[in-house]
């Protein structure tokens, strides 16, 4: 439930009090800022980041139910935003580890070389289904607990399960078929 100090501050943040929004945005911001830096975004996007969760956050405070604590609230938009941000270089990682089945290697000196596979691993994504790679990406990447993810997308720890094993086995396929042709 949420509490009463929050609960007003986010009915003045909704008709518009200036000053609400900044006592919102100082009360969270730190703590946005080491949650997202947390979850591995650099240090020279950090910034940019945190600003952009809290655009998120003003752009959804009208949806927000208050069934959970604004906080809560808050931590699932850094965590979506932050999941987004990182998903590529991590995901890039990932897929070769699980390719090439040797650690990733080290930055191609030949840009063509590396473009191409950049190219390959987005294609690669690109054909996940959404609802897998975004459990892929929590639970892979953002080392998101099962029980957190199924909160997160409101369905049972049984699915994500499922929907994480049928990921992993369709990334291994594609990556497999795309080497061979």
């Amino acid at each position: 439930m949420l509490a009463a100090e929050d609960k007003d501050l986010v009915a003045r943040c909704r008709y518009g009090d200036a000053q609400a929004w900044r006592s919102l945005y100082d009360r969270y911001s730190p703590a946005v800022y080491r949650f997202i830096s947390a979850l591995g975004v650099p240090a020279d996007d950090r910034e940019d980041a945190a600003q952009d969760v809290f655009i998120a956050v003003y752009r959804s405070l009208a949806t927000f139910r208050g069934e959970a604590q604004l906080s809560t609230w808050i931590y699932r938009i850094a965590a979506r935003h932050a999941g987004r941000m990182g998903r590529r270089r991590r995901v890039r990682e990932i897929l070769s580890a699980l390719v090439l089945r040797e650690p990733p290697p080290a930055p191609a000196p030949d840009p063509s070389e590396r473009a191409a596979h950049l190219h390959l691993l987005d294609s690669l994504l690109a054909r996940l289904h959404p609802k897998k790679k975004t459990v892929f990406v929590l639970f892979e990447i953002e080392g998101v607990p099962v029980e957190e993810i199924a909160k997160m997308l409101d369905c049972p720890q049984n699915t994500v399960w499922s929907r994480l094993h049928h990921a992993r086995a369709d990334m291994l396929r594609m990556a497999t078929k795309g080497a061979r042709s």
